[in-house]
């Protein structure tokens, strides 16, 4: 075989060689960007899942603390009605003397006390007030909200009025006003009355 030709059969081969690792190269510079692109299309895929389950996870929260305040305003209902507030007809005179026992109780004498009652619409309910005024000082008046706050049965203070007295130092002059509720089973006209205390 002539010298030449080996060179000739060489140099094609170098050459198929050559054109192998180029296309070769060729592939792995391809791959590698397309691997790095899909390596940032998963890395963004990837991060807006992980938004999506946390926005989620707090929508999830949210109907919670949601369904948890629902239960308590619906607890709050039943108690309200199903276990604070009883007809009119059966609940006033147990409603009264409860109210003179608290006065007894924190050693307030008020000379009278006037109840008023009137229907509300929304809830439907018969709103009883009460109003007393009496003399004392500032123990007596917190132990007399005291006893309204703890007792059993739906009293709210609704409003309270202050004037020092200036003839005796540390008294006062409180006027109260408190509200209670009846269920609206029954036609309630406005109805006023005041009593002495007893």
């Amino acid at each position: 075989m002539r010298p030449g030709g080996l060179w000739k059969r060489r140099a094609g081969l170098l050459a198929a060689v050559a054109a192998l690792l180029l296309a070769n190269l060729g592939f792995f510079l391809w791959y590698r960007s397309t691997s790095l692109a899909r390596a940032a299309s998963l890395e963004a895929r990837r991060a807006a899942l992980a938004a999506d389950v946390d926005g989620r996870v707090a929508e999830a929260a949210r109907l919670t603390a949601q369904k948890d305040r629902l239960s308590g305003v619906s607890e709050a209902i039943e108690e309200f009605y199903g276990r604070r507030v009883r007809a009119r007809r059966q609940s006033l005179a147990p409603v009264v003397e409860e109210i003179h026992a608290v006065l007894k109780g924190a050693g307030v004498a008020p000379a009278q006390i006037s109840y008023t009652t009137a229907p509300l619409t929304d809830p439907p309910v018969v709103e009883m007030r009460v109003a007393f005024a009496f003399k004392g000082d500032y123990a007596r008046l917190k132990q007399l909200l005291a006893a309204f706050e703890s007792n059993r049965r739906w009293i709210v203070v609704r409003e309270i009025g202050l004037v020092r007295d200036p003839e005796v130092p540390g008294a006062v002059n409180v006027q109260v006003r408190l509200v209670t509720y009846f269920a609206a089973d029954e036609a309630a006209p406005r109805a006023s009355l005041s009593g002495s205390a007893r």
